[in-house]
Parts: structure tokens; sequence; C-alpha cells
């Protein structure tokens, strides 16, 4: 006996229903979010304190004008080397006395004239006080002869001898204030006293020596010009004998202890360069950053500890990236930086389950450097986490990745 096989209405009609509902599925199904993995490992960290950092000479020595003058074009040029007590470094002639105006010239002038009738005063003054000194010498020994035969009294030589030391007191003082009448005139003639060109500037020049061997680092002062006392003229100092000052932010110098590792970077060299913290200066200071923000600054200084070959193309001044270890670790569980953001007031990174499905996991995370924190709680070994989510990723997303994490 055959079966019949129905094909009414409505077989069909469910079929195309069966099949419509499958293509709306199909249509509406949300393809996997492309991510990049990485694994959760474990290996050495380390943090580091990282700012910029200038070098400069230990010692650098500042050569100033002692005496203010015409000072000769510089001998020395940048890069000269110069021997101590030997290497003459500038050459300061006196300045020879600015022009007079009119006015000011007509009373010099006037008061030379005051002085020099002064001067012939105390000259007259001296000469009448020599002639009483030399009448009073003469009663003096008048009565002298007198009182040795007893023709006068004892209270008259007495009175003699009195007059004959007054006399000459009287001869010194004059003296004196003709001396000092003298002086004052030839200062004022000084004053009155005009610039010669062809003299080359007043007498006395001063030679300046270097007072240390090294090198000629700067020459602020090269060309011919006039200067005062304490113009600096150039610097000084050994080029081989360099140290590297990084200005820290006051809360990160407090991290940093003497005789911590550290290394140099970014200075122009093919590898890094190791160095050594020698000293945290105990003053801070104000600077303005390029915002315009005041931060607190405190200088910390290091010592290369690679030999001078490594790093003998660097000078005075140059400019590198310090990075100054502050904690180590050889051996911690580490997520890559790039998986972690913040999820409230914790860390939390995406971790993939076996389905591959984004799963939002809190986490605890301790030291944290620029490619991994230290994971202390959250995650096992090996687990695998999304960097650098994107905000397409959510939890319960799945998600896929053409790259093998760590």
């Amino acid at each position: 006996m055959t079966k019949k096989i129905f094909t009414g209405p409505r077989v069909i009609g469910a079929l195309v229903l069966v099949a419509g509902v499958l293509a709306v599925a199909f249509l509406l199904r949300t393809p996997p979010v492309t991510v990049e993995l990485a694994r959760i490992d474990r290996g050495p960290l380390t943090v580091t304190v990282d700012d910029l950092g200038r070098t400069r000479v230990i010692d650098l020595y500042t050569v100033s004008a002692p005496i203010s003058g015409e000072l000769d074009r510089s001998p020395l040029k940048v890069g000269n080397t110069v021997l101590a007590n030997q290497t003459v470094v500038a050459r300061i002639k006196p300045t020879l006395p600015g022009p007079l105006d009119a006015r000011t010239q007509a009373q010099a002038q006037a008061n030379v004239r005051a002085l020099e009738a002064q001067s012939a005063a105390a000259q007259a003054g001296v000469a009448q006080a020599q002639a009483a000194a030399t009448l009073a010498e003469q009663a003096y020994q008048r009565t002298e002869q007198l009182s040795a035969r007893e023709f006068v009294a004892a209270a008259t030589l007495d009175t003699a001898r009195s007059e004959r030391d007054r006399a000459r007191a009287a001869l010194a003082q004059a003296r004196d204030s003709a001396e000092s009448a003298r002086h004052a005139l030839e200062a004022a003639r000084a004053t009155l006293i005009v610039a010669n060109p062809g003299a080359g500037g007043g007498r006395g020049t001063v030679t300046v020596r270097s007072p240390i061997s090294g090198e000629v680092l700067r020459v602020p002062q090269e060309s011919e010009r006039v200067v005062t006392a304490g113009t600096p003229l150039l610097e000084i100092g050994d080029p081989a004998r360099l140290e590297i000052v990084a200005e820290l932010l006051s809360s990160d110098a407090v991290k940093v202890a003497p005789g911590a590792a550290a290394l140099i970077d970014d200075w122009g060299g093919e590898q890094a360069l190791r160095a050594t913290v020698r000293l945290v200066e105990p003053f801070g200071f104000t600077k303005i950053s390029a915002l315009g923000v005041e931060e607190q600054r405190v200088n910390v200084l290091l010592d290369f500890a690679e030999p001078r070959q490594a790093w003998q193309r660097l000078g005075h001044g140059y400019r590198a990236t310090v990075r100054i270890e502050v904690w180590r670790s050889a051996d911690v569980l580490r997520v890559p930086i790039g998986a972690l953001f913040r999820s409230g007031n914790r860390w939390a990174v995406f971790s993939v389950d076996e389905g591959g499905h984004a799963r939002l996991t809190p986490v605890e995370i301790g030291r944290i450097n620029d490619e991994f924190g230290e994971l202390r709680e959250g995650l096992p070994l090996d687990a695998r986490v999304i960097l650098h989510p994107s905000d397409k990723v959510a939890d319960g997303v799945r998600v896929s990745s053409e790259r093998n994490g760590r």
C-alpha cells in the first residue's frame, strides 16, 4: 500500500516560514569582534622614574673680569686647551676718562681755582707758623741760658718751653693742612683730564690667566668691549669629567636613593648608558612647566658607570633621557599594560574564556612600568587578555584574533 505525500498549501507555507526564520537569524547573527590577545606570564619587572636630564662638567669654572676696563678681543675659542696659571685668557686695560659737558667743566675749573687759593693760604699759614716756631725756639734758648745763671725763675723757663712746644705743634698742623690742600687740588685737576684716543687706554693692563687646566667651553665676551668688574669672560672645565643632572618632581625624587642604578637613553648613541645616582640634593626649587604650571623640582646627580670611551662624544649641556630604577623583581606575574583599564575604583581587564567570549575581570595590580603591571590577584598564569579593547568589546561579546597572544 503506497503512502501519499501531502503537498498541500499548509505544508508549503510551513516550509517557507521556517526558511524565512533561518534567513532572518542568519542576517541578524553578530560577527565576533576582532581583537589582539596577550597572555599572563612571569618575568622580571623594573620600575623607573623617567625624566629629561642634561650633562654638565664637574667643577665648572667661570672666569670673571677682576677690574672694570677695556677688554681686548679674546685670544681663545671654544674647544681650546688651557693650562693652569699659564694660559692668558683675557687682557683688560683701565678705561679712558669720559668727556665733560660745559657745565661740569666750568664747575670743575671753578673748584680747581678755589682749591688753588686754599693751597696758597695753607702755604702762607705754614710760613707764619714757621716764623712763630723760630721765634719761640730763640726765646726758649735765651731763657734757658739765663736760667742756668739763675737770672730768671724756673717758672719763666717752663713758660718759654711751653711756648716753643705749642709753636712746633702749630707748624706741624700748618704743614699737614698745606699737604691736604695740595692733594685736594691734584684731585680737582684730575677731573679736568680728557681722553686721549691715541693713548690706548689707561696704564696698568691686567692679564688674566686660567685658574685650571682644561678646555674652553664658552666665551660669552668674545669681542673687544668695555666690561665692569665681575663680568663673566669665559667658562673652563674638563670635558672628561661629566655628570648628569635630572630635575625630578619632588614626589619622584623621594623615591630615589643614592646608589640607585639608572639608564641614560636617547642621548644619540646606539645603546643606553649605565649610570649611578650620586646625590639627591636636599633643596628643592620651583620651576614653571611648558603649560605654565608651577612644579617643585629637585636636582638628582648621576655618574656614568661606563668607561669614558662609551660616552666620549657627549659634552657639557647635552640632553638625554634619565631612567632611574626605584624597584626591581626578578620574577613576578605580569599583565601587559595595554590590557589594563579602570573600572570604577579598581583595575580591570577583559579576559577571554574557552568559548571565545570576553569577560570583564577585576584584578589587583601592584607595581607598574611602561610595559607591564604586577598582577597580584584576579587571573592565573597563561590566561588570555585583550589588548587595547575598543568600545565594541563588552562582557559576553564573542571575540576572535588571528594572532596568538604571549
